[in-house]
């Protein structure tokens, strides 16, 4: 394995370039973009530290997104055929992995649920009630609004609009990135 330090806003690989590793966050988050034929972009999802990403590399021949860090990261590259037989040999490894592809699959689920909410306000409600843990209130934002924006669906500043809105309304208590859902 090596290691790769990047800056902010520096790019990893992009898509279409030939796939020969996968890796994993050490520190810092990186975003995952996808870029289509007509020119818009898809943000995948954020990365974060402890967390691998671009698996699908390891039965692919080209990356099928671009990775650019949000913040300074160092980034652990594990070529493919050495990751694949460490899976292998090390069920403790296959299990985490599987446990992270698991828990991915469920989110990217939850963005496709969230994304065919028609209405902005029930959107966000729908996110914020989703991602306070279980038997709690409170749930604290650690990624950029505008992040959590794009991979709801909606622009930062309906998001922000609305997060205005639902505070006017008591539905929620929000103290900057940690908000109260309210009974």
């Amino acid at each position: 394995m090596t290691y790769q330090d990047l800056a902010a806003g520096e790019i990893l690989f992009h898509q279409n370039d030939p796939a020969t590793a996968i890796f994993a966050v050490e520190s810092g988050r990186v975003s995952l973009i996808h870029y289509t034929e007509a020119g818009k972009t898809v943000n995948h999802y954020s990365v974060m530290t402890g967390e691998y990403f671009a698996e699908v590399a390891l039965f692919n021949e080209i990356y099928v997104c671009t990775v650019i860090a949000e913040i300074p990261s160092r980034i652990v590259s594990f070529p493919k055929q050495v990751f694949l037989t460490a899976l292998a040999q090390d069920p403790d490894l296959s299990t985490a992995f599987i446990e992270q592809l698991a828990r991915r699959l469920h989110y990217t689920k939850l963005l496709l649920e969230l994304r065919g909410i028609r209405s902005a306000r029930e959107r966000v409600l729908h996110y914020l009630r989703v991602m306070t843990p279980p038997n709690k209130k409170t749930v604290s934002l650690n990624r950029p609004l505008k992040q959590i924006a794009g991979d709801i669906g909606i622009s930062p500043e309906v998001f922000s609009r609305t997060l205005t809105q639902l505070q006017n309304e008591r539905l929620i208590t929000r103290v900057r990135r940690r908000i109260t859902l309210n009974d």
